[in-house]
């Protein structure tokens, strides 16, 4: 090799180096002035440029991008918060920040500042189902929260993204969209049951006042109120059903034993079980007490059992327990009905709506206005074996 040759070499070589390193550090500020450069030299210097200035554009569309997705998430009043397998924090968003610690925290472990059962009730999630998560503040205030996790993979790596959303932001969310889905409901209904009214009403009017030469025979003028009476009773029965929605009167607490209330319901439901249906019975509260209407919420176990022998269940399966701080008592009402469709999940608690030929949709209605009014939460889903559902009843353990 020529000594104008070795130099050219060890050059490129230098360059080539350079150009490594830089997109190992992921610094692309280098950048070669080509002056003075001539021939393959200057080819070499225009290549590594070339190849610098196509990473630094992806780097730029790539930091657009984060900083894009980070400013939404970070606006988003949902808690979000994404780890690793082992619990260590890979990323948050600002109303984690904001309504947790008030700062980044390394580790899932680091909420028990907040409560000792925090990370424990976080960790405990099941993929894909919500549930809630509550705390006591240090103001006193009680935390409760709707809570989802869900894995996802990045490159292969396996992570988990928790939600975390106000359930009073979630109460107000889910009875507005009620709220939309009952006018509907209710204007349906009416309309429908009004139009034949006003149509028979109007032609029997106008038959009346042509006196003698009417076109409608008494018979027929018989047949047309025997419809308007039929769907004038039809509303008014559909109305009675709305009241009693509306008319469900506060609770009346007392003291309850758990496994009382629990084990009670078995000489409530079992005569009215149809054969070939088992029901068992499992209280694993041991001695501890709670403050309910106790008739109120029996009915609501009343209409949760009902719902489940309909679906025409064999085997259904009554348990109470108490949450890991023991300030709530979590009831599960699991059959092997075989469930319901996915998409009637958002609805099943919608006044009127109903999955069952001829059902009335207000069974689970009043099963959530009572809850609600204990102060509790209740939810439903298909089990992930699609054998059957679960209704699950979250009420708090107060005391009188």
């Amino acid at each position: 090799m020529g000594f104008w040759q070795n130099i050219f070499y060890n050059k490129s070589i230098k360059r080539l180096r350079l150009m490594l390193e830089s997109v190992r550090m992921r610094d692309f500020s280098l950048q070669y002035s080509l002056d003075k450069l001539t021939g393959e030299e200057r080819r070499m210097a225009e290549e590594i440029n070339a190849v610098i200035n196509e990473f630094r554009e992806t780097e730029r569309k790539h930091q657009g991008e984060t900083h894009l997705y980070d400013a939404l998430l970070s606006n988003v009043d949902s808690i979000l918060i994404a780890t690793d397998e082992t619990g260590k924090t890979k990323w948050m968003n600002k109303a984690a920040i904001e309504h947790l610690c008030g700062f980044q925290f390394d580790r899932l472990d680091n909420l028990s500042a907040l409560h000792p059962s925090l990370p424990e009730q976080l960790k405990g999630l099941r993929k894909n189902s919500m549930s809630l998560v509550s705390f006591p503040a240090k103001e006193g205030e009680e935390k409760r929260y709707a809570a989802t996790m869900k894995k996802i993979f990045v490159s292969g790596i396996s992570y988990r993204l928790y939600t975390m959303q106000d359930v009073a932001s979630v109460f107000r969310q889910s009875e507005s969209l009620a709220q939309q889905r009952l006018v509907r409901v209710l204007t349906h209904e009416i309309v429908n049951s009004l139009t034949p009214i006003v149509s028979l009403s109007e032609t029997m009017a106008d038959n009346m006042a042509m006196g003698s030469e009417r076109d409608i025979s008494d018979s027929e003028m018989e047949v047309a109120l025997s419809a308007i009476s039929r769907r004038a009773k039809g509303l008014m029965e559909f109305v009675q059903r709305y009241r009693m929605l509306s008319g469900i009167a506060p609770p009346v607490i007392s003291t309850v034993r758990i496994e009382e209330l629990i084990i009670g319901l078995q000489e409530l439901v079992v005569p009215q079980m149809r054969e070939g249906c088992k029901v068992s019975f499992n209280a694993r509260c041991g001695d501890a007490m709670i403050g309910i209407d106790r008739a109120q919420i029996e009915q609501v176990f009343l209409n949760l059992l009902k719902n489940a022998v309909e679906t025409g269940a064999t085997l259904i399966d009554v348990t109470g327990t108490l949450s890991d701080d023991e300030r709530w008592l979590i009831v599960s009402v699991t059959d092997n009905g075989g469930g319901f469709p996915k998409e009637a999940a958002d609805n099943m608690f919608t006044p009127f709506f109903t999955t069952k030929s001829g059902g009335q949709g207000i069974g689970l209605a009043v099963c959530r206005q009572i809850v609600s009014n204990h102060g509790g939460l209740v939810g439903a889903e298909c089990l992930e074996d699609g054998s059957g559902a679960r209704f699950t009843v979250r009420l708090p353990m107060k005391e009188i």
